[in-house]
């Protein structure tokens, strides 16, 4: 395609502008970069007009046109695009919303039933057919709203998370796929439960009303599981105080994350069926507000459940006005204070001059009325400052701790807690002080520091096991080991230190296990994958290493009775194992490489006595000693794999040896088992690639990014695929998205740019060829990127610099390149 030629001044924007367009009417499709280059001495306010009517021709055509991507592009105007377009969002009329209705065909969803519409947008209950008629959630918006840009950031156990996003243009909808976890928020919990009175309600109650909504769904299954079981038995005080201590957690999560979430209420909190909490709705999820920065186009929420300084900076912004307070994570925390006011107190967010909870409800203590209102402190320097610590006191005190946020007020609250923790210390006590009372008085002093040492090494144990709990190790390590010193310096604690000496093993054996798990991954991500001499060399030092200290997390103990931690454990090492031996073997001298056979063969009969007997053991054990001219070892009657795991190892053992239609045949298996196996589902889709079944490698793909959508080798990999069956604008646009993902992901960039040089856009190609060599030293990328960059600087008219370029890719082995230098020397 040949950009238009017309002449023109370099400084006359308007002829270029009507130029590009033009070709644009003739089916042609220059860019403005093309005319930017071709212009050297355009001024920046004709070369902003022309990035702007591209944009425009673009939508025209239907195409979706990520503005933030296109400041990206050209950052010499940076500031004026960006201003330019935040006004025409202001001005462009939004095109009109085509909702769907029940019955209706929304791309690959079947549109079952509407659970709910606001202002953003309806949400509905679909069936994907594509992935077995799973149900799922989908949330339809305008197009123009990005709440998929706050949400996919986020992965926590209490955040509802994003499967995929999807935009219809011809409909002016934006979709977002969430799964399907039941329909009861908590506001409809607390609308169903006005009729109980506060102190006769218990968490059962809660439970009774999911049910109820799980049968209007006509849903026959019945949900069990530990958070039942728990709700079934807890007061509903407890039960309250546990749901906002895990919503704190999500804040808090999404708060590290630089995400305020702006909009907590009970309506945008999900209790699924199995009654585990969820927090919803991240449309108005935004970084802190603070004074001094560029005010914002909006900021959203609502009035009734806002904070006072969120409130005061809507105010603000309606009148032009800067922020005069940070509006930050304090003010998620005054919001979670009106839902535990709200829930506990019966009292709705606007109602004034409220009493203390302790004073709405008699089955509120002191000490929890006092969270609450520290929650609800106007000025944000007087609440929790940060929703972390406040979980910390809800979970303290629902375990009969010492509260650390707010004063321990009352003697009677903390005598009772005292009681419930020590039910026989506080007998012996109390027989010691009727019989002894004088000698009390003389030894009170030192009791009471034994007593406050003995709760502090209690609190440390308990906050512990609830950091591994949440699978955050290295704290419960900390924690724990503090626990562990004071026991240290503490008499008689024998039992209560062997407790927190066991959990510190365990948060130990939790992060080893942990460490192993990435590294595993970090190994299946490489299946397949050709990897440079110098990062497989380092890939198998670290699986020595790991190998070595696998002890750790093999010791039987509290760890270790968790079978489904024991299955991954085994899974990881099993994996670890055969490419421990693989690599052994792939490094080693042509001389030498006999001799690595046999001692891979060690490896893997140590991994068998160590691990169990695997069918991927024993075939990469006949595929060494065949090599050697030794007798296959191992059972190999174990030729039928019977589970998923099974089939995904074989898989993975055909894979590494280049069988890919027999590793494909394996991983449809595991599929057929596990619907849901995110590796074998991403594997397959390697195998289907290297067969040249690109069809079959995009599905795969598309399905794993469904299971993991924060995965960055995900999307790069479906660009792959959408790249060969001709899908360049889809490619290019996973590789971006592969890359804001993980910034430093050089192939993304290399493939990103090779699509950008097809389409001509050679300043583009250009500096993704650039970034390419920044993030990566293996040299075959290297020279794959020195050459591709010589190409587009060739096309550019930069000579000399594509004779540096070609140079350098001929330095680093690419073998085209030689012939690229031959024709820019050539005379």
């Amino acid at each position: 395609m040949t950009p238009p030629s017309a002449p023109a001044p370099a400084g006359d924007g308007s002829s270029l502008v009507e130029a590009l367009a033009e070709a644009w009417r003739r089916g042609e499709r220059p860019t403005a970069a093309e005319l930017i280059d071709r212009h050297p001495g355009l001024d920046d306010e004709a070369a902003i007009r022309l990035i702007y009517e591209e944009v425009c021709l673009r939508r025209e055509l239907g195409q979706e046109v990520r503005t933030s991507e296109v400041v990206q592009r050209y950052p010499k105007w940076g500031p004026e695009l960006g201003a330019l377009f935040s006004a025409d969002r202001l001005l462009r009329p939004p095109p009109p919303a085509d909702f769907p209705r029940v019955g209706d065909r929304l791309g690959d969803f079947q549109i079952l039933d509407e659970l709910g519409r606001g202002a953003s947008g309806r949400t509905f209950l679909a069936a994907q057919p594509t992935l077995a008629d799973r149900p799922v959630v989908l949330k339809v918006m305008p197009r123009d709203l990005e709440e998929h840009l706050s949400l996919a950031r986020l992965q926590h156990t209490h955040i509802v998370p994003l499967y995929a996003e999807q935009v219809f243009p011809e409909r002016g909808l934006r979709a977002l796929c969430m799964p399907y976890l039941g329909g009861t928020t908590l506001a409809r919990a607390l609308a169903a439960l006005a009729v109980v009175p506060l102190e006769r309600r218990r968490g059962r109650h809660l439970l009774d009303v999911i049910d109820q909504g799980r049968k209007a769904a006509r849903d026959p299954s019945a949900p069990a599981g530990p958070i039942r079981r728990y709700l079934e038995q807890a007061p509903y005080v407890v039960a309250i105080g546990w749901v906002v201590a895990c919503l704190a957690d999500a804040l808090q999560y999404a708060h590290d994350r630089g995400l305020v979430h702006m909009d907590v209420k009970p309506s945008n909190v999900l209790l699924t069926d199995d009654g585990q909490p969820m927090l919803l709705d991240f449309h108005l999820a935004r970084a802190p507000v603070r004074p001094g920065d560029a005010t914002p186009e909006r900021l959203g929420g609502t009035p009734s459940w806002m904070s006072p300084e969120q409130r005061a900076a809507m105010t603000a912004i309606a009148d032009g006005r800067e922020v005069a307070a940070p509006v930050d994570g304090r003010s998620d925390v005054y919001s979670l204070g009106l839902l535990l006011r709200e829930a506990l107190g019966g009292v709705g967010p606007a109602a004034v001059g409220v009493p203390r909870l302790d004073r709405l409800n008699s089955a509120v203590s002191v000490g929890l009325a006092d969270i609450a209102a520290k929650c609800l402190a106007p000025v944000p320097g007087d609440r929790y400052p940060d929703a972390a610590t406040l979980a910390e006191d809800l979970r303290r005190h629902l375990n009969d701790l010492p509260l650390r946020g707010v004063p321990n007020r009352s003697l009677a609250e903390r005598l009772r807690k005292w009681r419930r923790r020590r039910p026989p210390a506080w007998v012996r006590a109390s027989a010691w002080a009727s019989t002894a009372a004088a000698a009390l008085i003389v030894a009170g002093l030192a009791w009471t520091t034994h007593q406050q040492r003995l709760l502090q090494i209690q609190a440390d144990l308990d906050d512990g096991l609830a950091l591994m709990t949440a699978h955050r190790y290295p704290d419960a390590i900390r924690t724990l080991r503090r626990g562990h010193e004071l026991a240290a310096r503490t008499p008689a604690v024998g039992r209560l230190a062997a407790r927190v000496d066991e959990g510190l093993l365990d948060a130990r054996r939790g992060h080893k296990a942990d460490e192993l798990h990435d590294l595993a991954e970090r190994v299946r991500a490489r299946y397949g994958v050709e990897t440079p001499d110098d990062e497989s060399r380092d890939l198998a030092d670290r699986l020595r290493v790991a190998w070595s200290g696998r002890g750790v997390v093999l010791t039987r103990g509290a760890f270790a009775t968790d079978s489904e931690a024991r299955r991954q454990v085994r899974a990881d090492l099993l994996d670890l194992a055969v490419v421990r031996a693989d690599l052994h073997v792939r490094n080693a001298t042509p001389a030498a490489r006999d001799d690595a056979r046999r001692e891979a063969l060690a490896m893997l009969d140590e991994a068998e006595d160590e691990l169990g007997p695997s069918l991927a053991l024993d075939r990469d054990r006949r595929t060494y000693a065949e090599a050697l001219g030794l007798p296959a070892p191992g059972d190999l009657r174990r030729a039928a794999p019977a589970t998923d795991w099974e089939h995904d190892a074989l898989g993975r053992s055909y894979l590494r040896s280049g069988q890919f239609e027999r590793a494909a045949a394996e991983f449809r298996a595991a599929l057929a088992l596990r619907p849901d196996d995110f590796w074998a589902y991403y594997h397959l889709g390697l195998c289907a690639f290297r067969l040249r079944r690109f069809d079959e490698s995009l599905a795969a793909y598309t399905a794993c990014v469904a299971l993991e959508p924060l995965r960055a080798d995900c999307y790069y990999n479906r660009a792959l695929a959408c790249d060969a069956l001709g899908h360049a604008d889809d490619a290019a646009r996973d590789d971006t998205r592969a890359l804001e993902l993980d910034p430093n992901l050089a192939a993304a960039a290399l493939n990103r740019g090779i699509l950008a040089f097809k389409a001509g856009r050679h300043r583009d190609a250009a500096a993704d060829f650039r970034r390419a060599l920044d993030l990566s030293p293996a040299a075959a990328l290297r020279g794959r990127a020195l050459y591709n960059l010589a190409l587009a600087l060739r096309d550019q008219g930069d000579r000399p610099a594509a004779v540096d370029a070609a140079e350098k890719a001929v330095a680093a082995g690419n073998a085209d390149a030689r012939a690229l230098l031959r024709d820019l020397t050539r005379p």
